[in-house]
């Protein structure tokens, strides 16, 4: 019996000592600087790494290097949610001495000697209090909110031992991500958290991808908030006539969507179904007649609005309206997405204009196959020619609703409305009646 209880009361004190607070300090570092800390630290919901060394130790020195990288690697990724703080344990080690140390290493890490109270600050890590003390360099990483300590964070080797850190850090700072349909990272929108009611309410821009609860302040602690994702730039983001292709086909029931976002990325209209409607006002943006969609943000979220938890990171997919094949780039870097649709080549006869004079230009297929619509945009000299119309004798309905033009651009959107169309190769399948306004080649004048 003596046993059974002597184990059990082993258990309890091992298990004790890893959530052991750390003791809270205050140091001033080579540069003057003051540090609380808890005050400017773990009660504002950061993470401190902290490194046991002095400056003639030699395993300090090889570490130096791949600490100042996880450093900058770091600041990079979480800003100032993270800090390092160098903390000498030899009295010899003054503040101008730490100073010509950091310098020599091309540390930017804050750095204490022992006028600053870096002895005091370290000695609780070399009692035993937290375990066994092997010596110089040793890291402690110091836990937001609590100040849980996790002590002596070794590697195998230095890169082993950054590796580690990393890890730590990532896991007391978890980061929040919203993704899109092809499983890519969001990287800018807007994310707003209330309190439930909407009494209170902070507004967050998020530009890198990733955001936490804690950039959020001013908001009272409560259980749950709610949280809402908005975004609304490039609205021809991702979105051109392949997409009229998939809808045209959904509705034909040629090819079924396979994902319910797809539906919502169709609806552009918000009458909760896909129809032709959609298309029209889709087609409506790709030509230009629309700058955005008038009933809809570029962007919407599903679900709309999420319910969560402090530390607890919202789900949302981010859904780009008119984009059902997924293609919208989350960065915001490209404008209309082709990369599932094919190129295809054509031409047309350089003819010489006289002004005055109407032509009619027709372009030709190179090659003969199945069409299910085509995107084309023409550039030409408002100065040297006006287009009067755009038809085709083999395209079905391409009437005015397939064709926009503005500021020298004429763009043509076209469907097949049954599905897809044969055209054979150097037969004209577009015709355009243009009125030259001064004599030369056509070339000259549209391309």
């Amino acid at each position: 019996m003596r046993k059974n209880l002597l184990a059990f009361f082993t258990l309890l004190c091992t298990v004790g000592p890893a959530a052991a607070q750390a003791p809270d300090f205050t140091v001033t570092d080579s540069g003057g600087k003051v540090h609380h800390l808890y005050a400017d630290y773990v009660n504002k919901g950061k993470v401190v790494v902290l490194e046991v060394f002095f400056i003639n130790c030699p395993p300090c020195s090889a570490h130096a290097p791949h600490l100042q990288g996880l450093y900058q690697q770091m600041k990079s990724e979480y800003g100032d949610r993270v800090e390092f703080l160098l903390l000498s344990d030899k009295s010899a080690d003054t503040n101008p001495l730490v100073q010509q140390y950091r310098a020599g290493k091309s540390l930017t890490m804050p750095a204490v000697g022992s006028d600053g109270g870096s002895v005091t600050a370290v000695q609780p890590y070399k009692t035993g209090q937290f375990g066994a003390f092997f010596g110089t360099p040793t890291f402690v990483v110091i836990a937001p909110g609590t100040g849980q300590v996790f002590y002596d964070i070794r590697g195998n080797n230095a890169a082993g031992t950054m590796q580690l850190l990393r890890q730590k850090i990532a896991e007391l700072l978890p980061v929040c991500r919203i993704h899109t349909p092809s499983g890519d990272t969001l990287k800018t929108y807007s994310m707003t958290l209330s309190v439930p009611g909407g009494s209170t309410s902070v507004k967050y821009t998020v530009t890198n991808g990733a955001y936490t609860l804690e950039a959020f302040p001013g908001l009272p602690a409560l259980p749950y908030y709610e949280a809402v994702p908005t975004k609304n730039d490039n609205p021809l983001n991702g979105v051109s006539t392949f997409d009229l292709v998939l809808i045209n086909r959904q509705i034909l029931g040629l090819e079924p969507f396979q994902h319910a976002w797809q539906f919502n990325a169709a609806d552009v209209n918000r009458s909760n179904s896909v129809s032709t409607i959609d298309i029209v006002e889709l087609r409506k943006l790709i030509l230009g007649i629309y700058d955005t969609l008038p009933q809809v943000p570029a962007w919407v979220f599903s679900p709309e609005m999420d319910t969560l938890y402090p530390q607890q990171c919202p789900e949302f997919l981010a859904i780009k309206k008119g984009d059902v094949n997924g293609s919208a780039d989350p960065g915001n870097l490209l404008g209309a997405e082709t990369r599932h649709s094919e190129a295809w080549p054509v031409f047309f006869e350089n003819q010489n204009l006289i002004a005055g004079q109407t032509r009619t230009l027709r372009l030709f297929a190179r090659k003969a196959g199945q069409w299910s619509g085509f995107q084309a945009a023409f550039r030409f000299d408002a100065d040297a020619v006006q287009i009067l119309d755009v038809r085709s004798s083999l395209l079905p309905e391409l009437d005015e609703s397939a064709w926009y033009m503005s500021d020298g651009r004429l763009s043509v959107s076209w469907l097949a409305p049954g599905g897809s169309v044969s055209v054979p190769e150097g037969f004209d399948f577009l015709e355009l009646d243009v009125l030259p306004l001064r004599s030369g080649p056509l070339a000259a004048g549209l391309t």
